[in-house]
C-alpha cells in the first residue's frame, strides 16, 4: 500500500469523524430546543425540527456518514417526550433522505444503508420510500415538460 493511499484514507476517516461531531452537536441541539420548548411539545413541531434538519441528513449522505436513523428518532422522540412515536420520525427522516438518482455511488450507498436500517425496523418503509422517490421524479418531469412548453 501507497503512503499515498493512506494518507486518503486518513483524512476520509478523520473528515466522516469531524462531521459526526457536527451532525451530532446540531442534533444534540434540537434535541434540547425540543425539550426546553415552553408550549406544548406536538407533531408538527418535531416534524419541522425535521425537516429544518434535512440539510444536515442530506449532508451526512454526501460525506459517507451512515448515521443510526432509530438512535435519532429515540433521541427526537425522548426529546418531544415519546408524543411523536419514534416510527413516525424514523420515517419522517427516511423522507428527507435524497433520492438515490440525483447520489454518487459512494453515497447511494450510504442512503441504502439507511434505508435499511429502517427496514429492518419498521418493515415496509423501503416500499413506502421508493413510492416517494418515484412520484419525485415525476414531479421533476412534469416541472421540466411545462418550462418546456
Amino acid at each position: 500500500m501507497s503512503q499515498e493511499g493512506s494518507d486518503t484514507r486518513a483524512e476520509e476517516k478523520s473528515s466522516s469523524a469531524s462531521f459526526e461531531e457536527i451532525f451530532n452537536v446540531e442534533l444534540d441541539g434540537w434535541c434540547y430546543g425540543i425539550s426546553s420548548f415552553p408550549g406544548e411539545t406536538h407533531p408538527a413541531l418535531v416534524h419541522r425540527v425535521i425537516k429544518e434538519l434535512s440539510a444536515s441528513f442530506r449532508d451526512a449522505v454526501d460525506n459517507g456518514y451512515a448515521f443510526n436513523i432509530l438512535d435519532v428518532s429515540t433521541k427526537l422522540s425522548r426529546a418531544a417526550k415519546y408524543l411523536v412515536a419514534e416510527k413516525e420520525i424514523a420515517m419522517a427522516i427516511l423522507y428527507q433522505i435524497p433520492n438515490p438518482a440525483d447520489l454518487d455511488d459512494q453515497a447511494q450507498f450510504v442512503a441504502a444503508q439507511l434505508v435499511d436500517q429502517v427496514e429492518k425496523a419498521y418493515s415496509g418503509a423501503l416500499e413506502k420510500i421508493q413510492k416517494k422517490w418515484l412520484r419525485d421524479i415525476e414531479r421533476s418531469r412534469k416541472k421540466r415538460w411545462k418550462r418546456a412548453a
